[in-house]
Parts: structure tokens; sequence; C-alpha cells
């Protein structure tokens, strides 16, 4: 009798299991990070972005005059005659010019020169609660970014200085009032820097950065005072109104919050009708000097006991809204 011929059963075994590792190649090599499929479409990217650079670097080549010279109106003519050319933006009437193709959007300098603007990271955050809580409640801050669809974030920095990578959110907890600061970066090598300021915990009060020079400060009412260098004002809600006693102090930490001394300002419509009176002294008057008069802040703290209630700085001289600051203690 004649034997058929055939597969085992562990022959056929073998094969699917072969085939099964080829197709998973095959799907890898495809799909991967660094696949095919990926690659064509880096590769479809970089053709695009490319063509669109070259439209504009043609329109503006043909933007030259005979002296060799660029005027933004004939480079805005050359751009509106690109094919699907977006917005074209100018600055007071000349350059930079900013040029929006194929959704890339590209700076023209007054030498002709083509740069692609990059797209920094986009941070947005959320908070567990927005009502104000008791001192030293925990509040969870959650992060969000986003950056152009080329691009992907590749670390998002903490205040406490940890990191997380490869990821578009994160989160972090305060337990304190103060301004904390994430920092965010793309693919792309672009940076965003986020502060997020907390002022629902407690009662606990923050300031703004300290002031390099002096500056008008404008209140929600429209009030004014002057911050004088070396000083931050308060962003809280109950120290940053001129009539509710706005706060400045020369020292702050980390997190914003003060560290030295502190000054609130005191409004006076008529600044020379004041005198600043340093107190008696064995029965006679020290010192007496009207407030128009003094025009430097008061920096370094007590000098000595008599200088316990000086004002320290004269607001803006010709303003409606002048006043002073008293040192708080």
């Amino acid at each position: 009798m004649k034997r058929e011929k055939g597969i085992t059963l562990i022959t056929l075994v073998i094969t699917i299991i072969i085939l099964l590792i080829l197709a998973g190649v095959s799907i890898a090599t495809l799909t991967g990070q660094n696949g095919l499929l990926a690659k064509a479409n880096t590769a479809r990217t970089e053709t695009k972005k490319a063509n669109a650079e070259e439209q504009v670097k043609i329109a503006v080549a043909g933007s030259f005059n005979d002296e060799g010279k660029l005027t933004a109106d004939k480079v805005k003519e050359e751009l509106r005659k690109i094919p699907n050319v977006g917005d074209i933006r100018d600055t007071d009437g000349g350059f930079p010019i900013e040029v929006d193709l194929d959704g890339y959007t590209f700076i023209i300098d007054e030498n002709g020169k083509v740069i692609r603007k990059t797209v920094k990271p986009l941070v947005n955050y959320t908070l567990s609660t927005k009502e104000q809580v008791a001192e030293g409640t925990q509040i969870m801050v959650m992060i969000t970014a986003t950056i152009g669809e080329e691009e992907t974030i590749t670390k998002i920095t903490k205040p406490d200085g940890t990191s997380v990578v490869n990821t578009d959110t994160t989160n972090f907890s305060v337990t304190t009032n103060g301004i904390y600061t994430v920092i965010v970066e793309g693919s792309n090598g672009e940076t965003t820097t986020k502060k997020i300021t907390i002022t629902n915990i407690g009662t606990t009060e923050i300031f703004s950065d300290i002031y390099t020079s002096t500056q008008t400060y404008t209140d929600s009412n429209n009030r004014v005072a002057k911050i004088p260098e070396g000083f931050a004002v308060g962003i809280s809600n109950t120290i940053n109104k001129i009539e509710n006693g706005l706060v400045i102090t020369d020292a702050i930490d980390e997190n914003h919050r003060s560290t030295g001394n502190e000054f609130v300002w005191i409004p006076v419509e008529n600044s020379t009708n004041f005198k600043r009176r340093l107190g008696y002294e064995d029965g006679s008057l020290q010192s007496e000097k009207k407030f128009s008069d003094m025009s430097e802040p008061y920096k370094n703290g007590l000098k000595d006991e008599k200088d316990l209630y000086t004002a320290m700085y004269n607001s803006v001289v010709n303003t409606d809204n002048k006043g002073f600051y008293f040192r708080s203690i």
C-alpha cells in the first residue's frame, strides 16, 4: 500500500511561528517610531516645509530693484502672487514681514533673509479648586502642554526641579500661596516658562518680581502709585488695591513671599499739606519735613528707633494720586 506524503503538525506549527515572526518584524519596520511610515511622514513634512520656504525665497528674490535694494511694498506684492498664500503682516509698514504659507510662518528681514518662525510650547493649567481654602490645604495643579503638529513635548520641569519626559501632561501639589515656575521644552528646541500664581490658600500674601527701576502701578480701580526700584508690589487681592492699602516689600523668597521690610501706600490728595515728624526727644521736635521733599526710597530698614514710623517715598509729584509709603511693623 502506497503511503501519502504530507506535513506533520510540528512542521505546520513551526511554519506558522516563522510567519508570525516575519509579520511582526514587517509591522515594526512599517509602524515603529523609526519605521518606514514614520520616515515617510517626516520626509513628506520636510518636503512640504522646504517647498513653502522656497516659494517665499523666490518671491523675495524677485523683489530686489536694479540697485539691489528691497522695499516692503514690493516684497508684499510678490508674496501675494504665491498660490494659496495666507496672511501677510508687516511692521509699521516696513520690515520684518511675516507671511503664512501651507501652515508655516516665515519672517523676512530688510536684507531679504527668510527664516521659518518656530513654534513655542503652549502651557495651560487647572487647579483642583479655585475656592478659598484653609492654610496648609493641598491643591493639585494639572499641567497640559501643546505645540505645533510637527513637534512634540519632550520635557516638563516642575517647580521642585523634577522632570517628566516625552509627555504633554503632568501635575504637582502646593500647600501655600506663591508663584510657581514650570518649564516646558519642545522637540524643536523651543522652551516656554510658565509662572503659575496661587492665591487661594489661607492668608499668606505674595508679591511681584523685584522691580529693577521705578514703575507706575495702576490697580484694578485705575488708581495710581509708584513702585520704587528694588521693591516688589503685592499681588494678592487683599494688598493689591490702593484704597485697601497697597503693600510693597524689599525682599522675596523663591515663591514670591515677603522676607523683607514691608511698606503700605498711604494716598494723599495734596502732599504739600502733610509733614514728616520723626517725633519728640527731650521735649522738643527733632525733625520736620514735607512729604513732597522726600524723593528717595527708604531701603535700609530701621536706622534707629526714631525712624520706626517714618514714611519712605513720595509718589508721582504731578498726578492726582499722590501719597507716601509707611513702614508696616
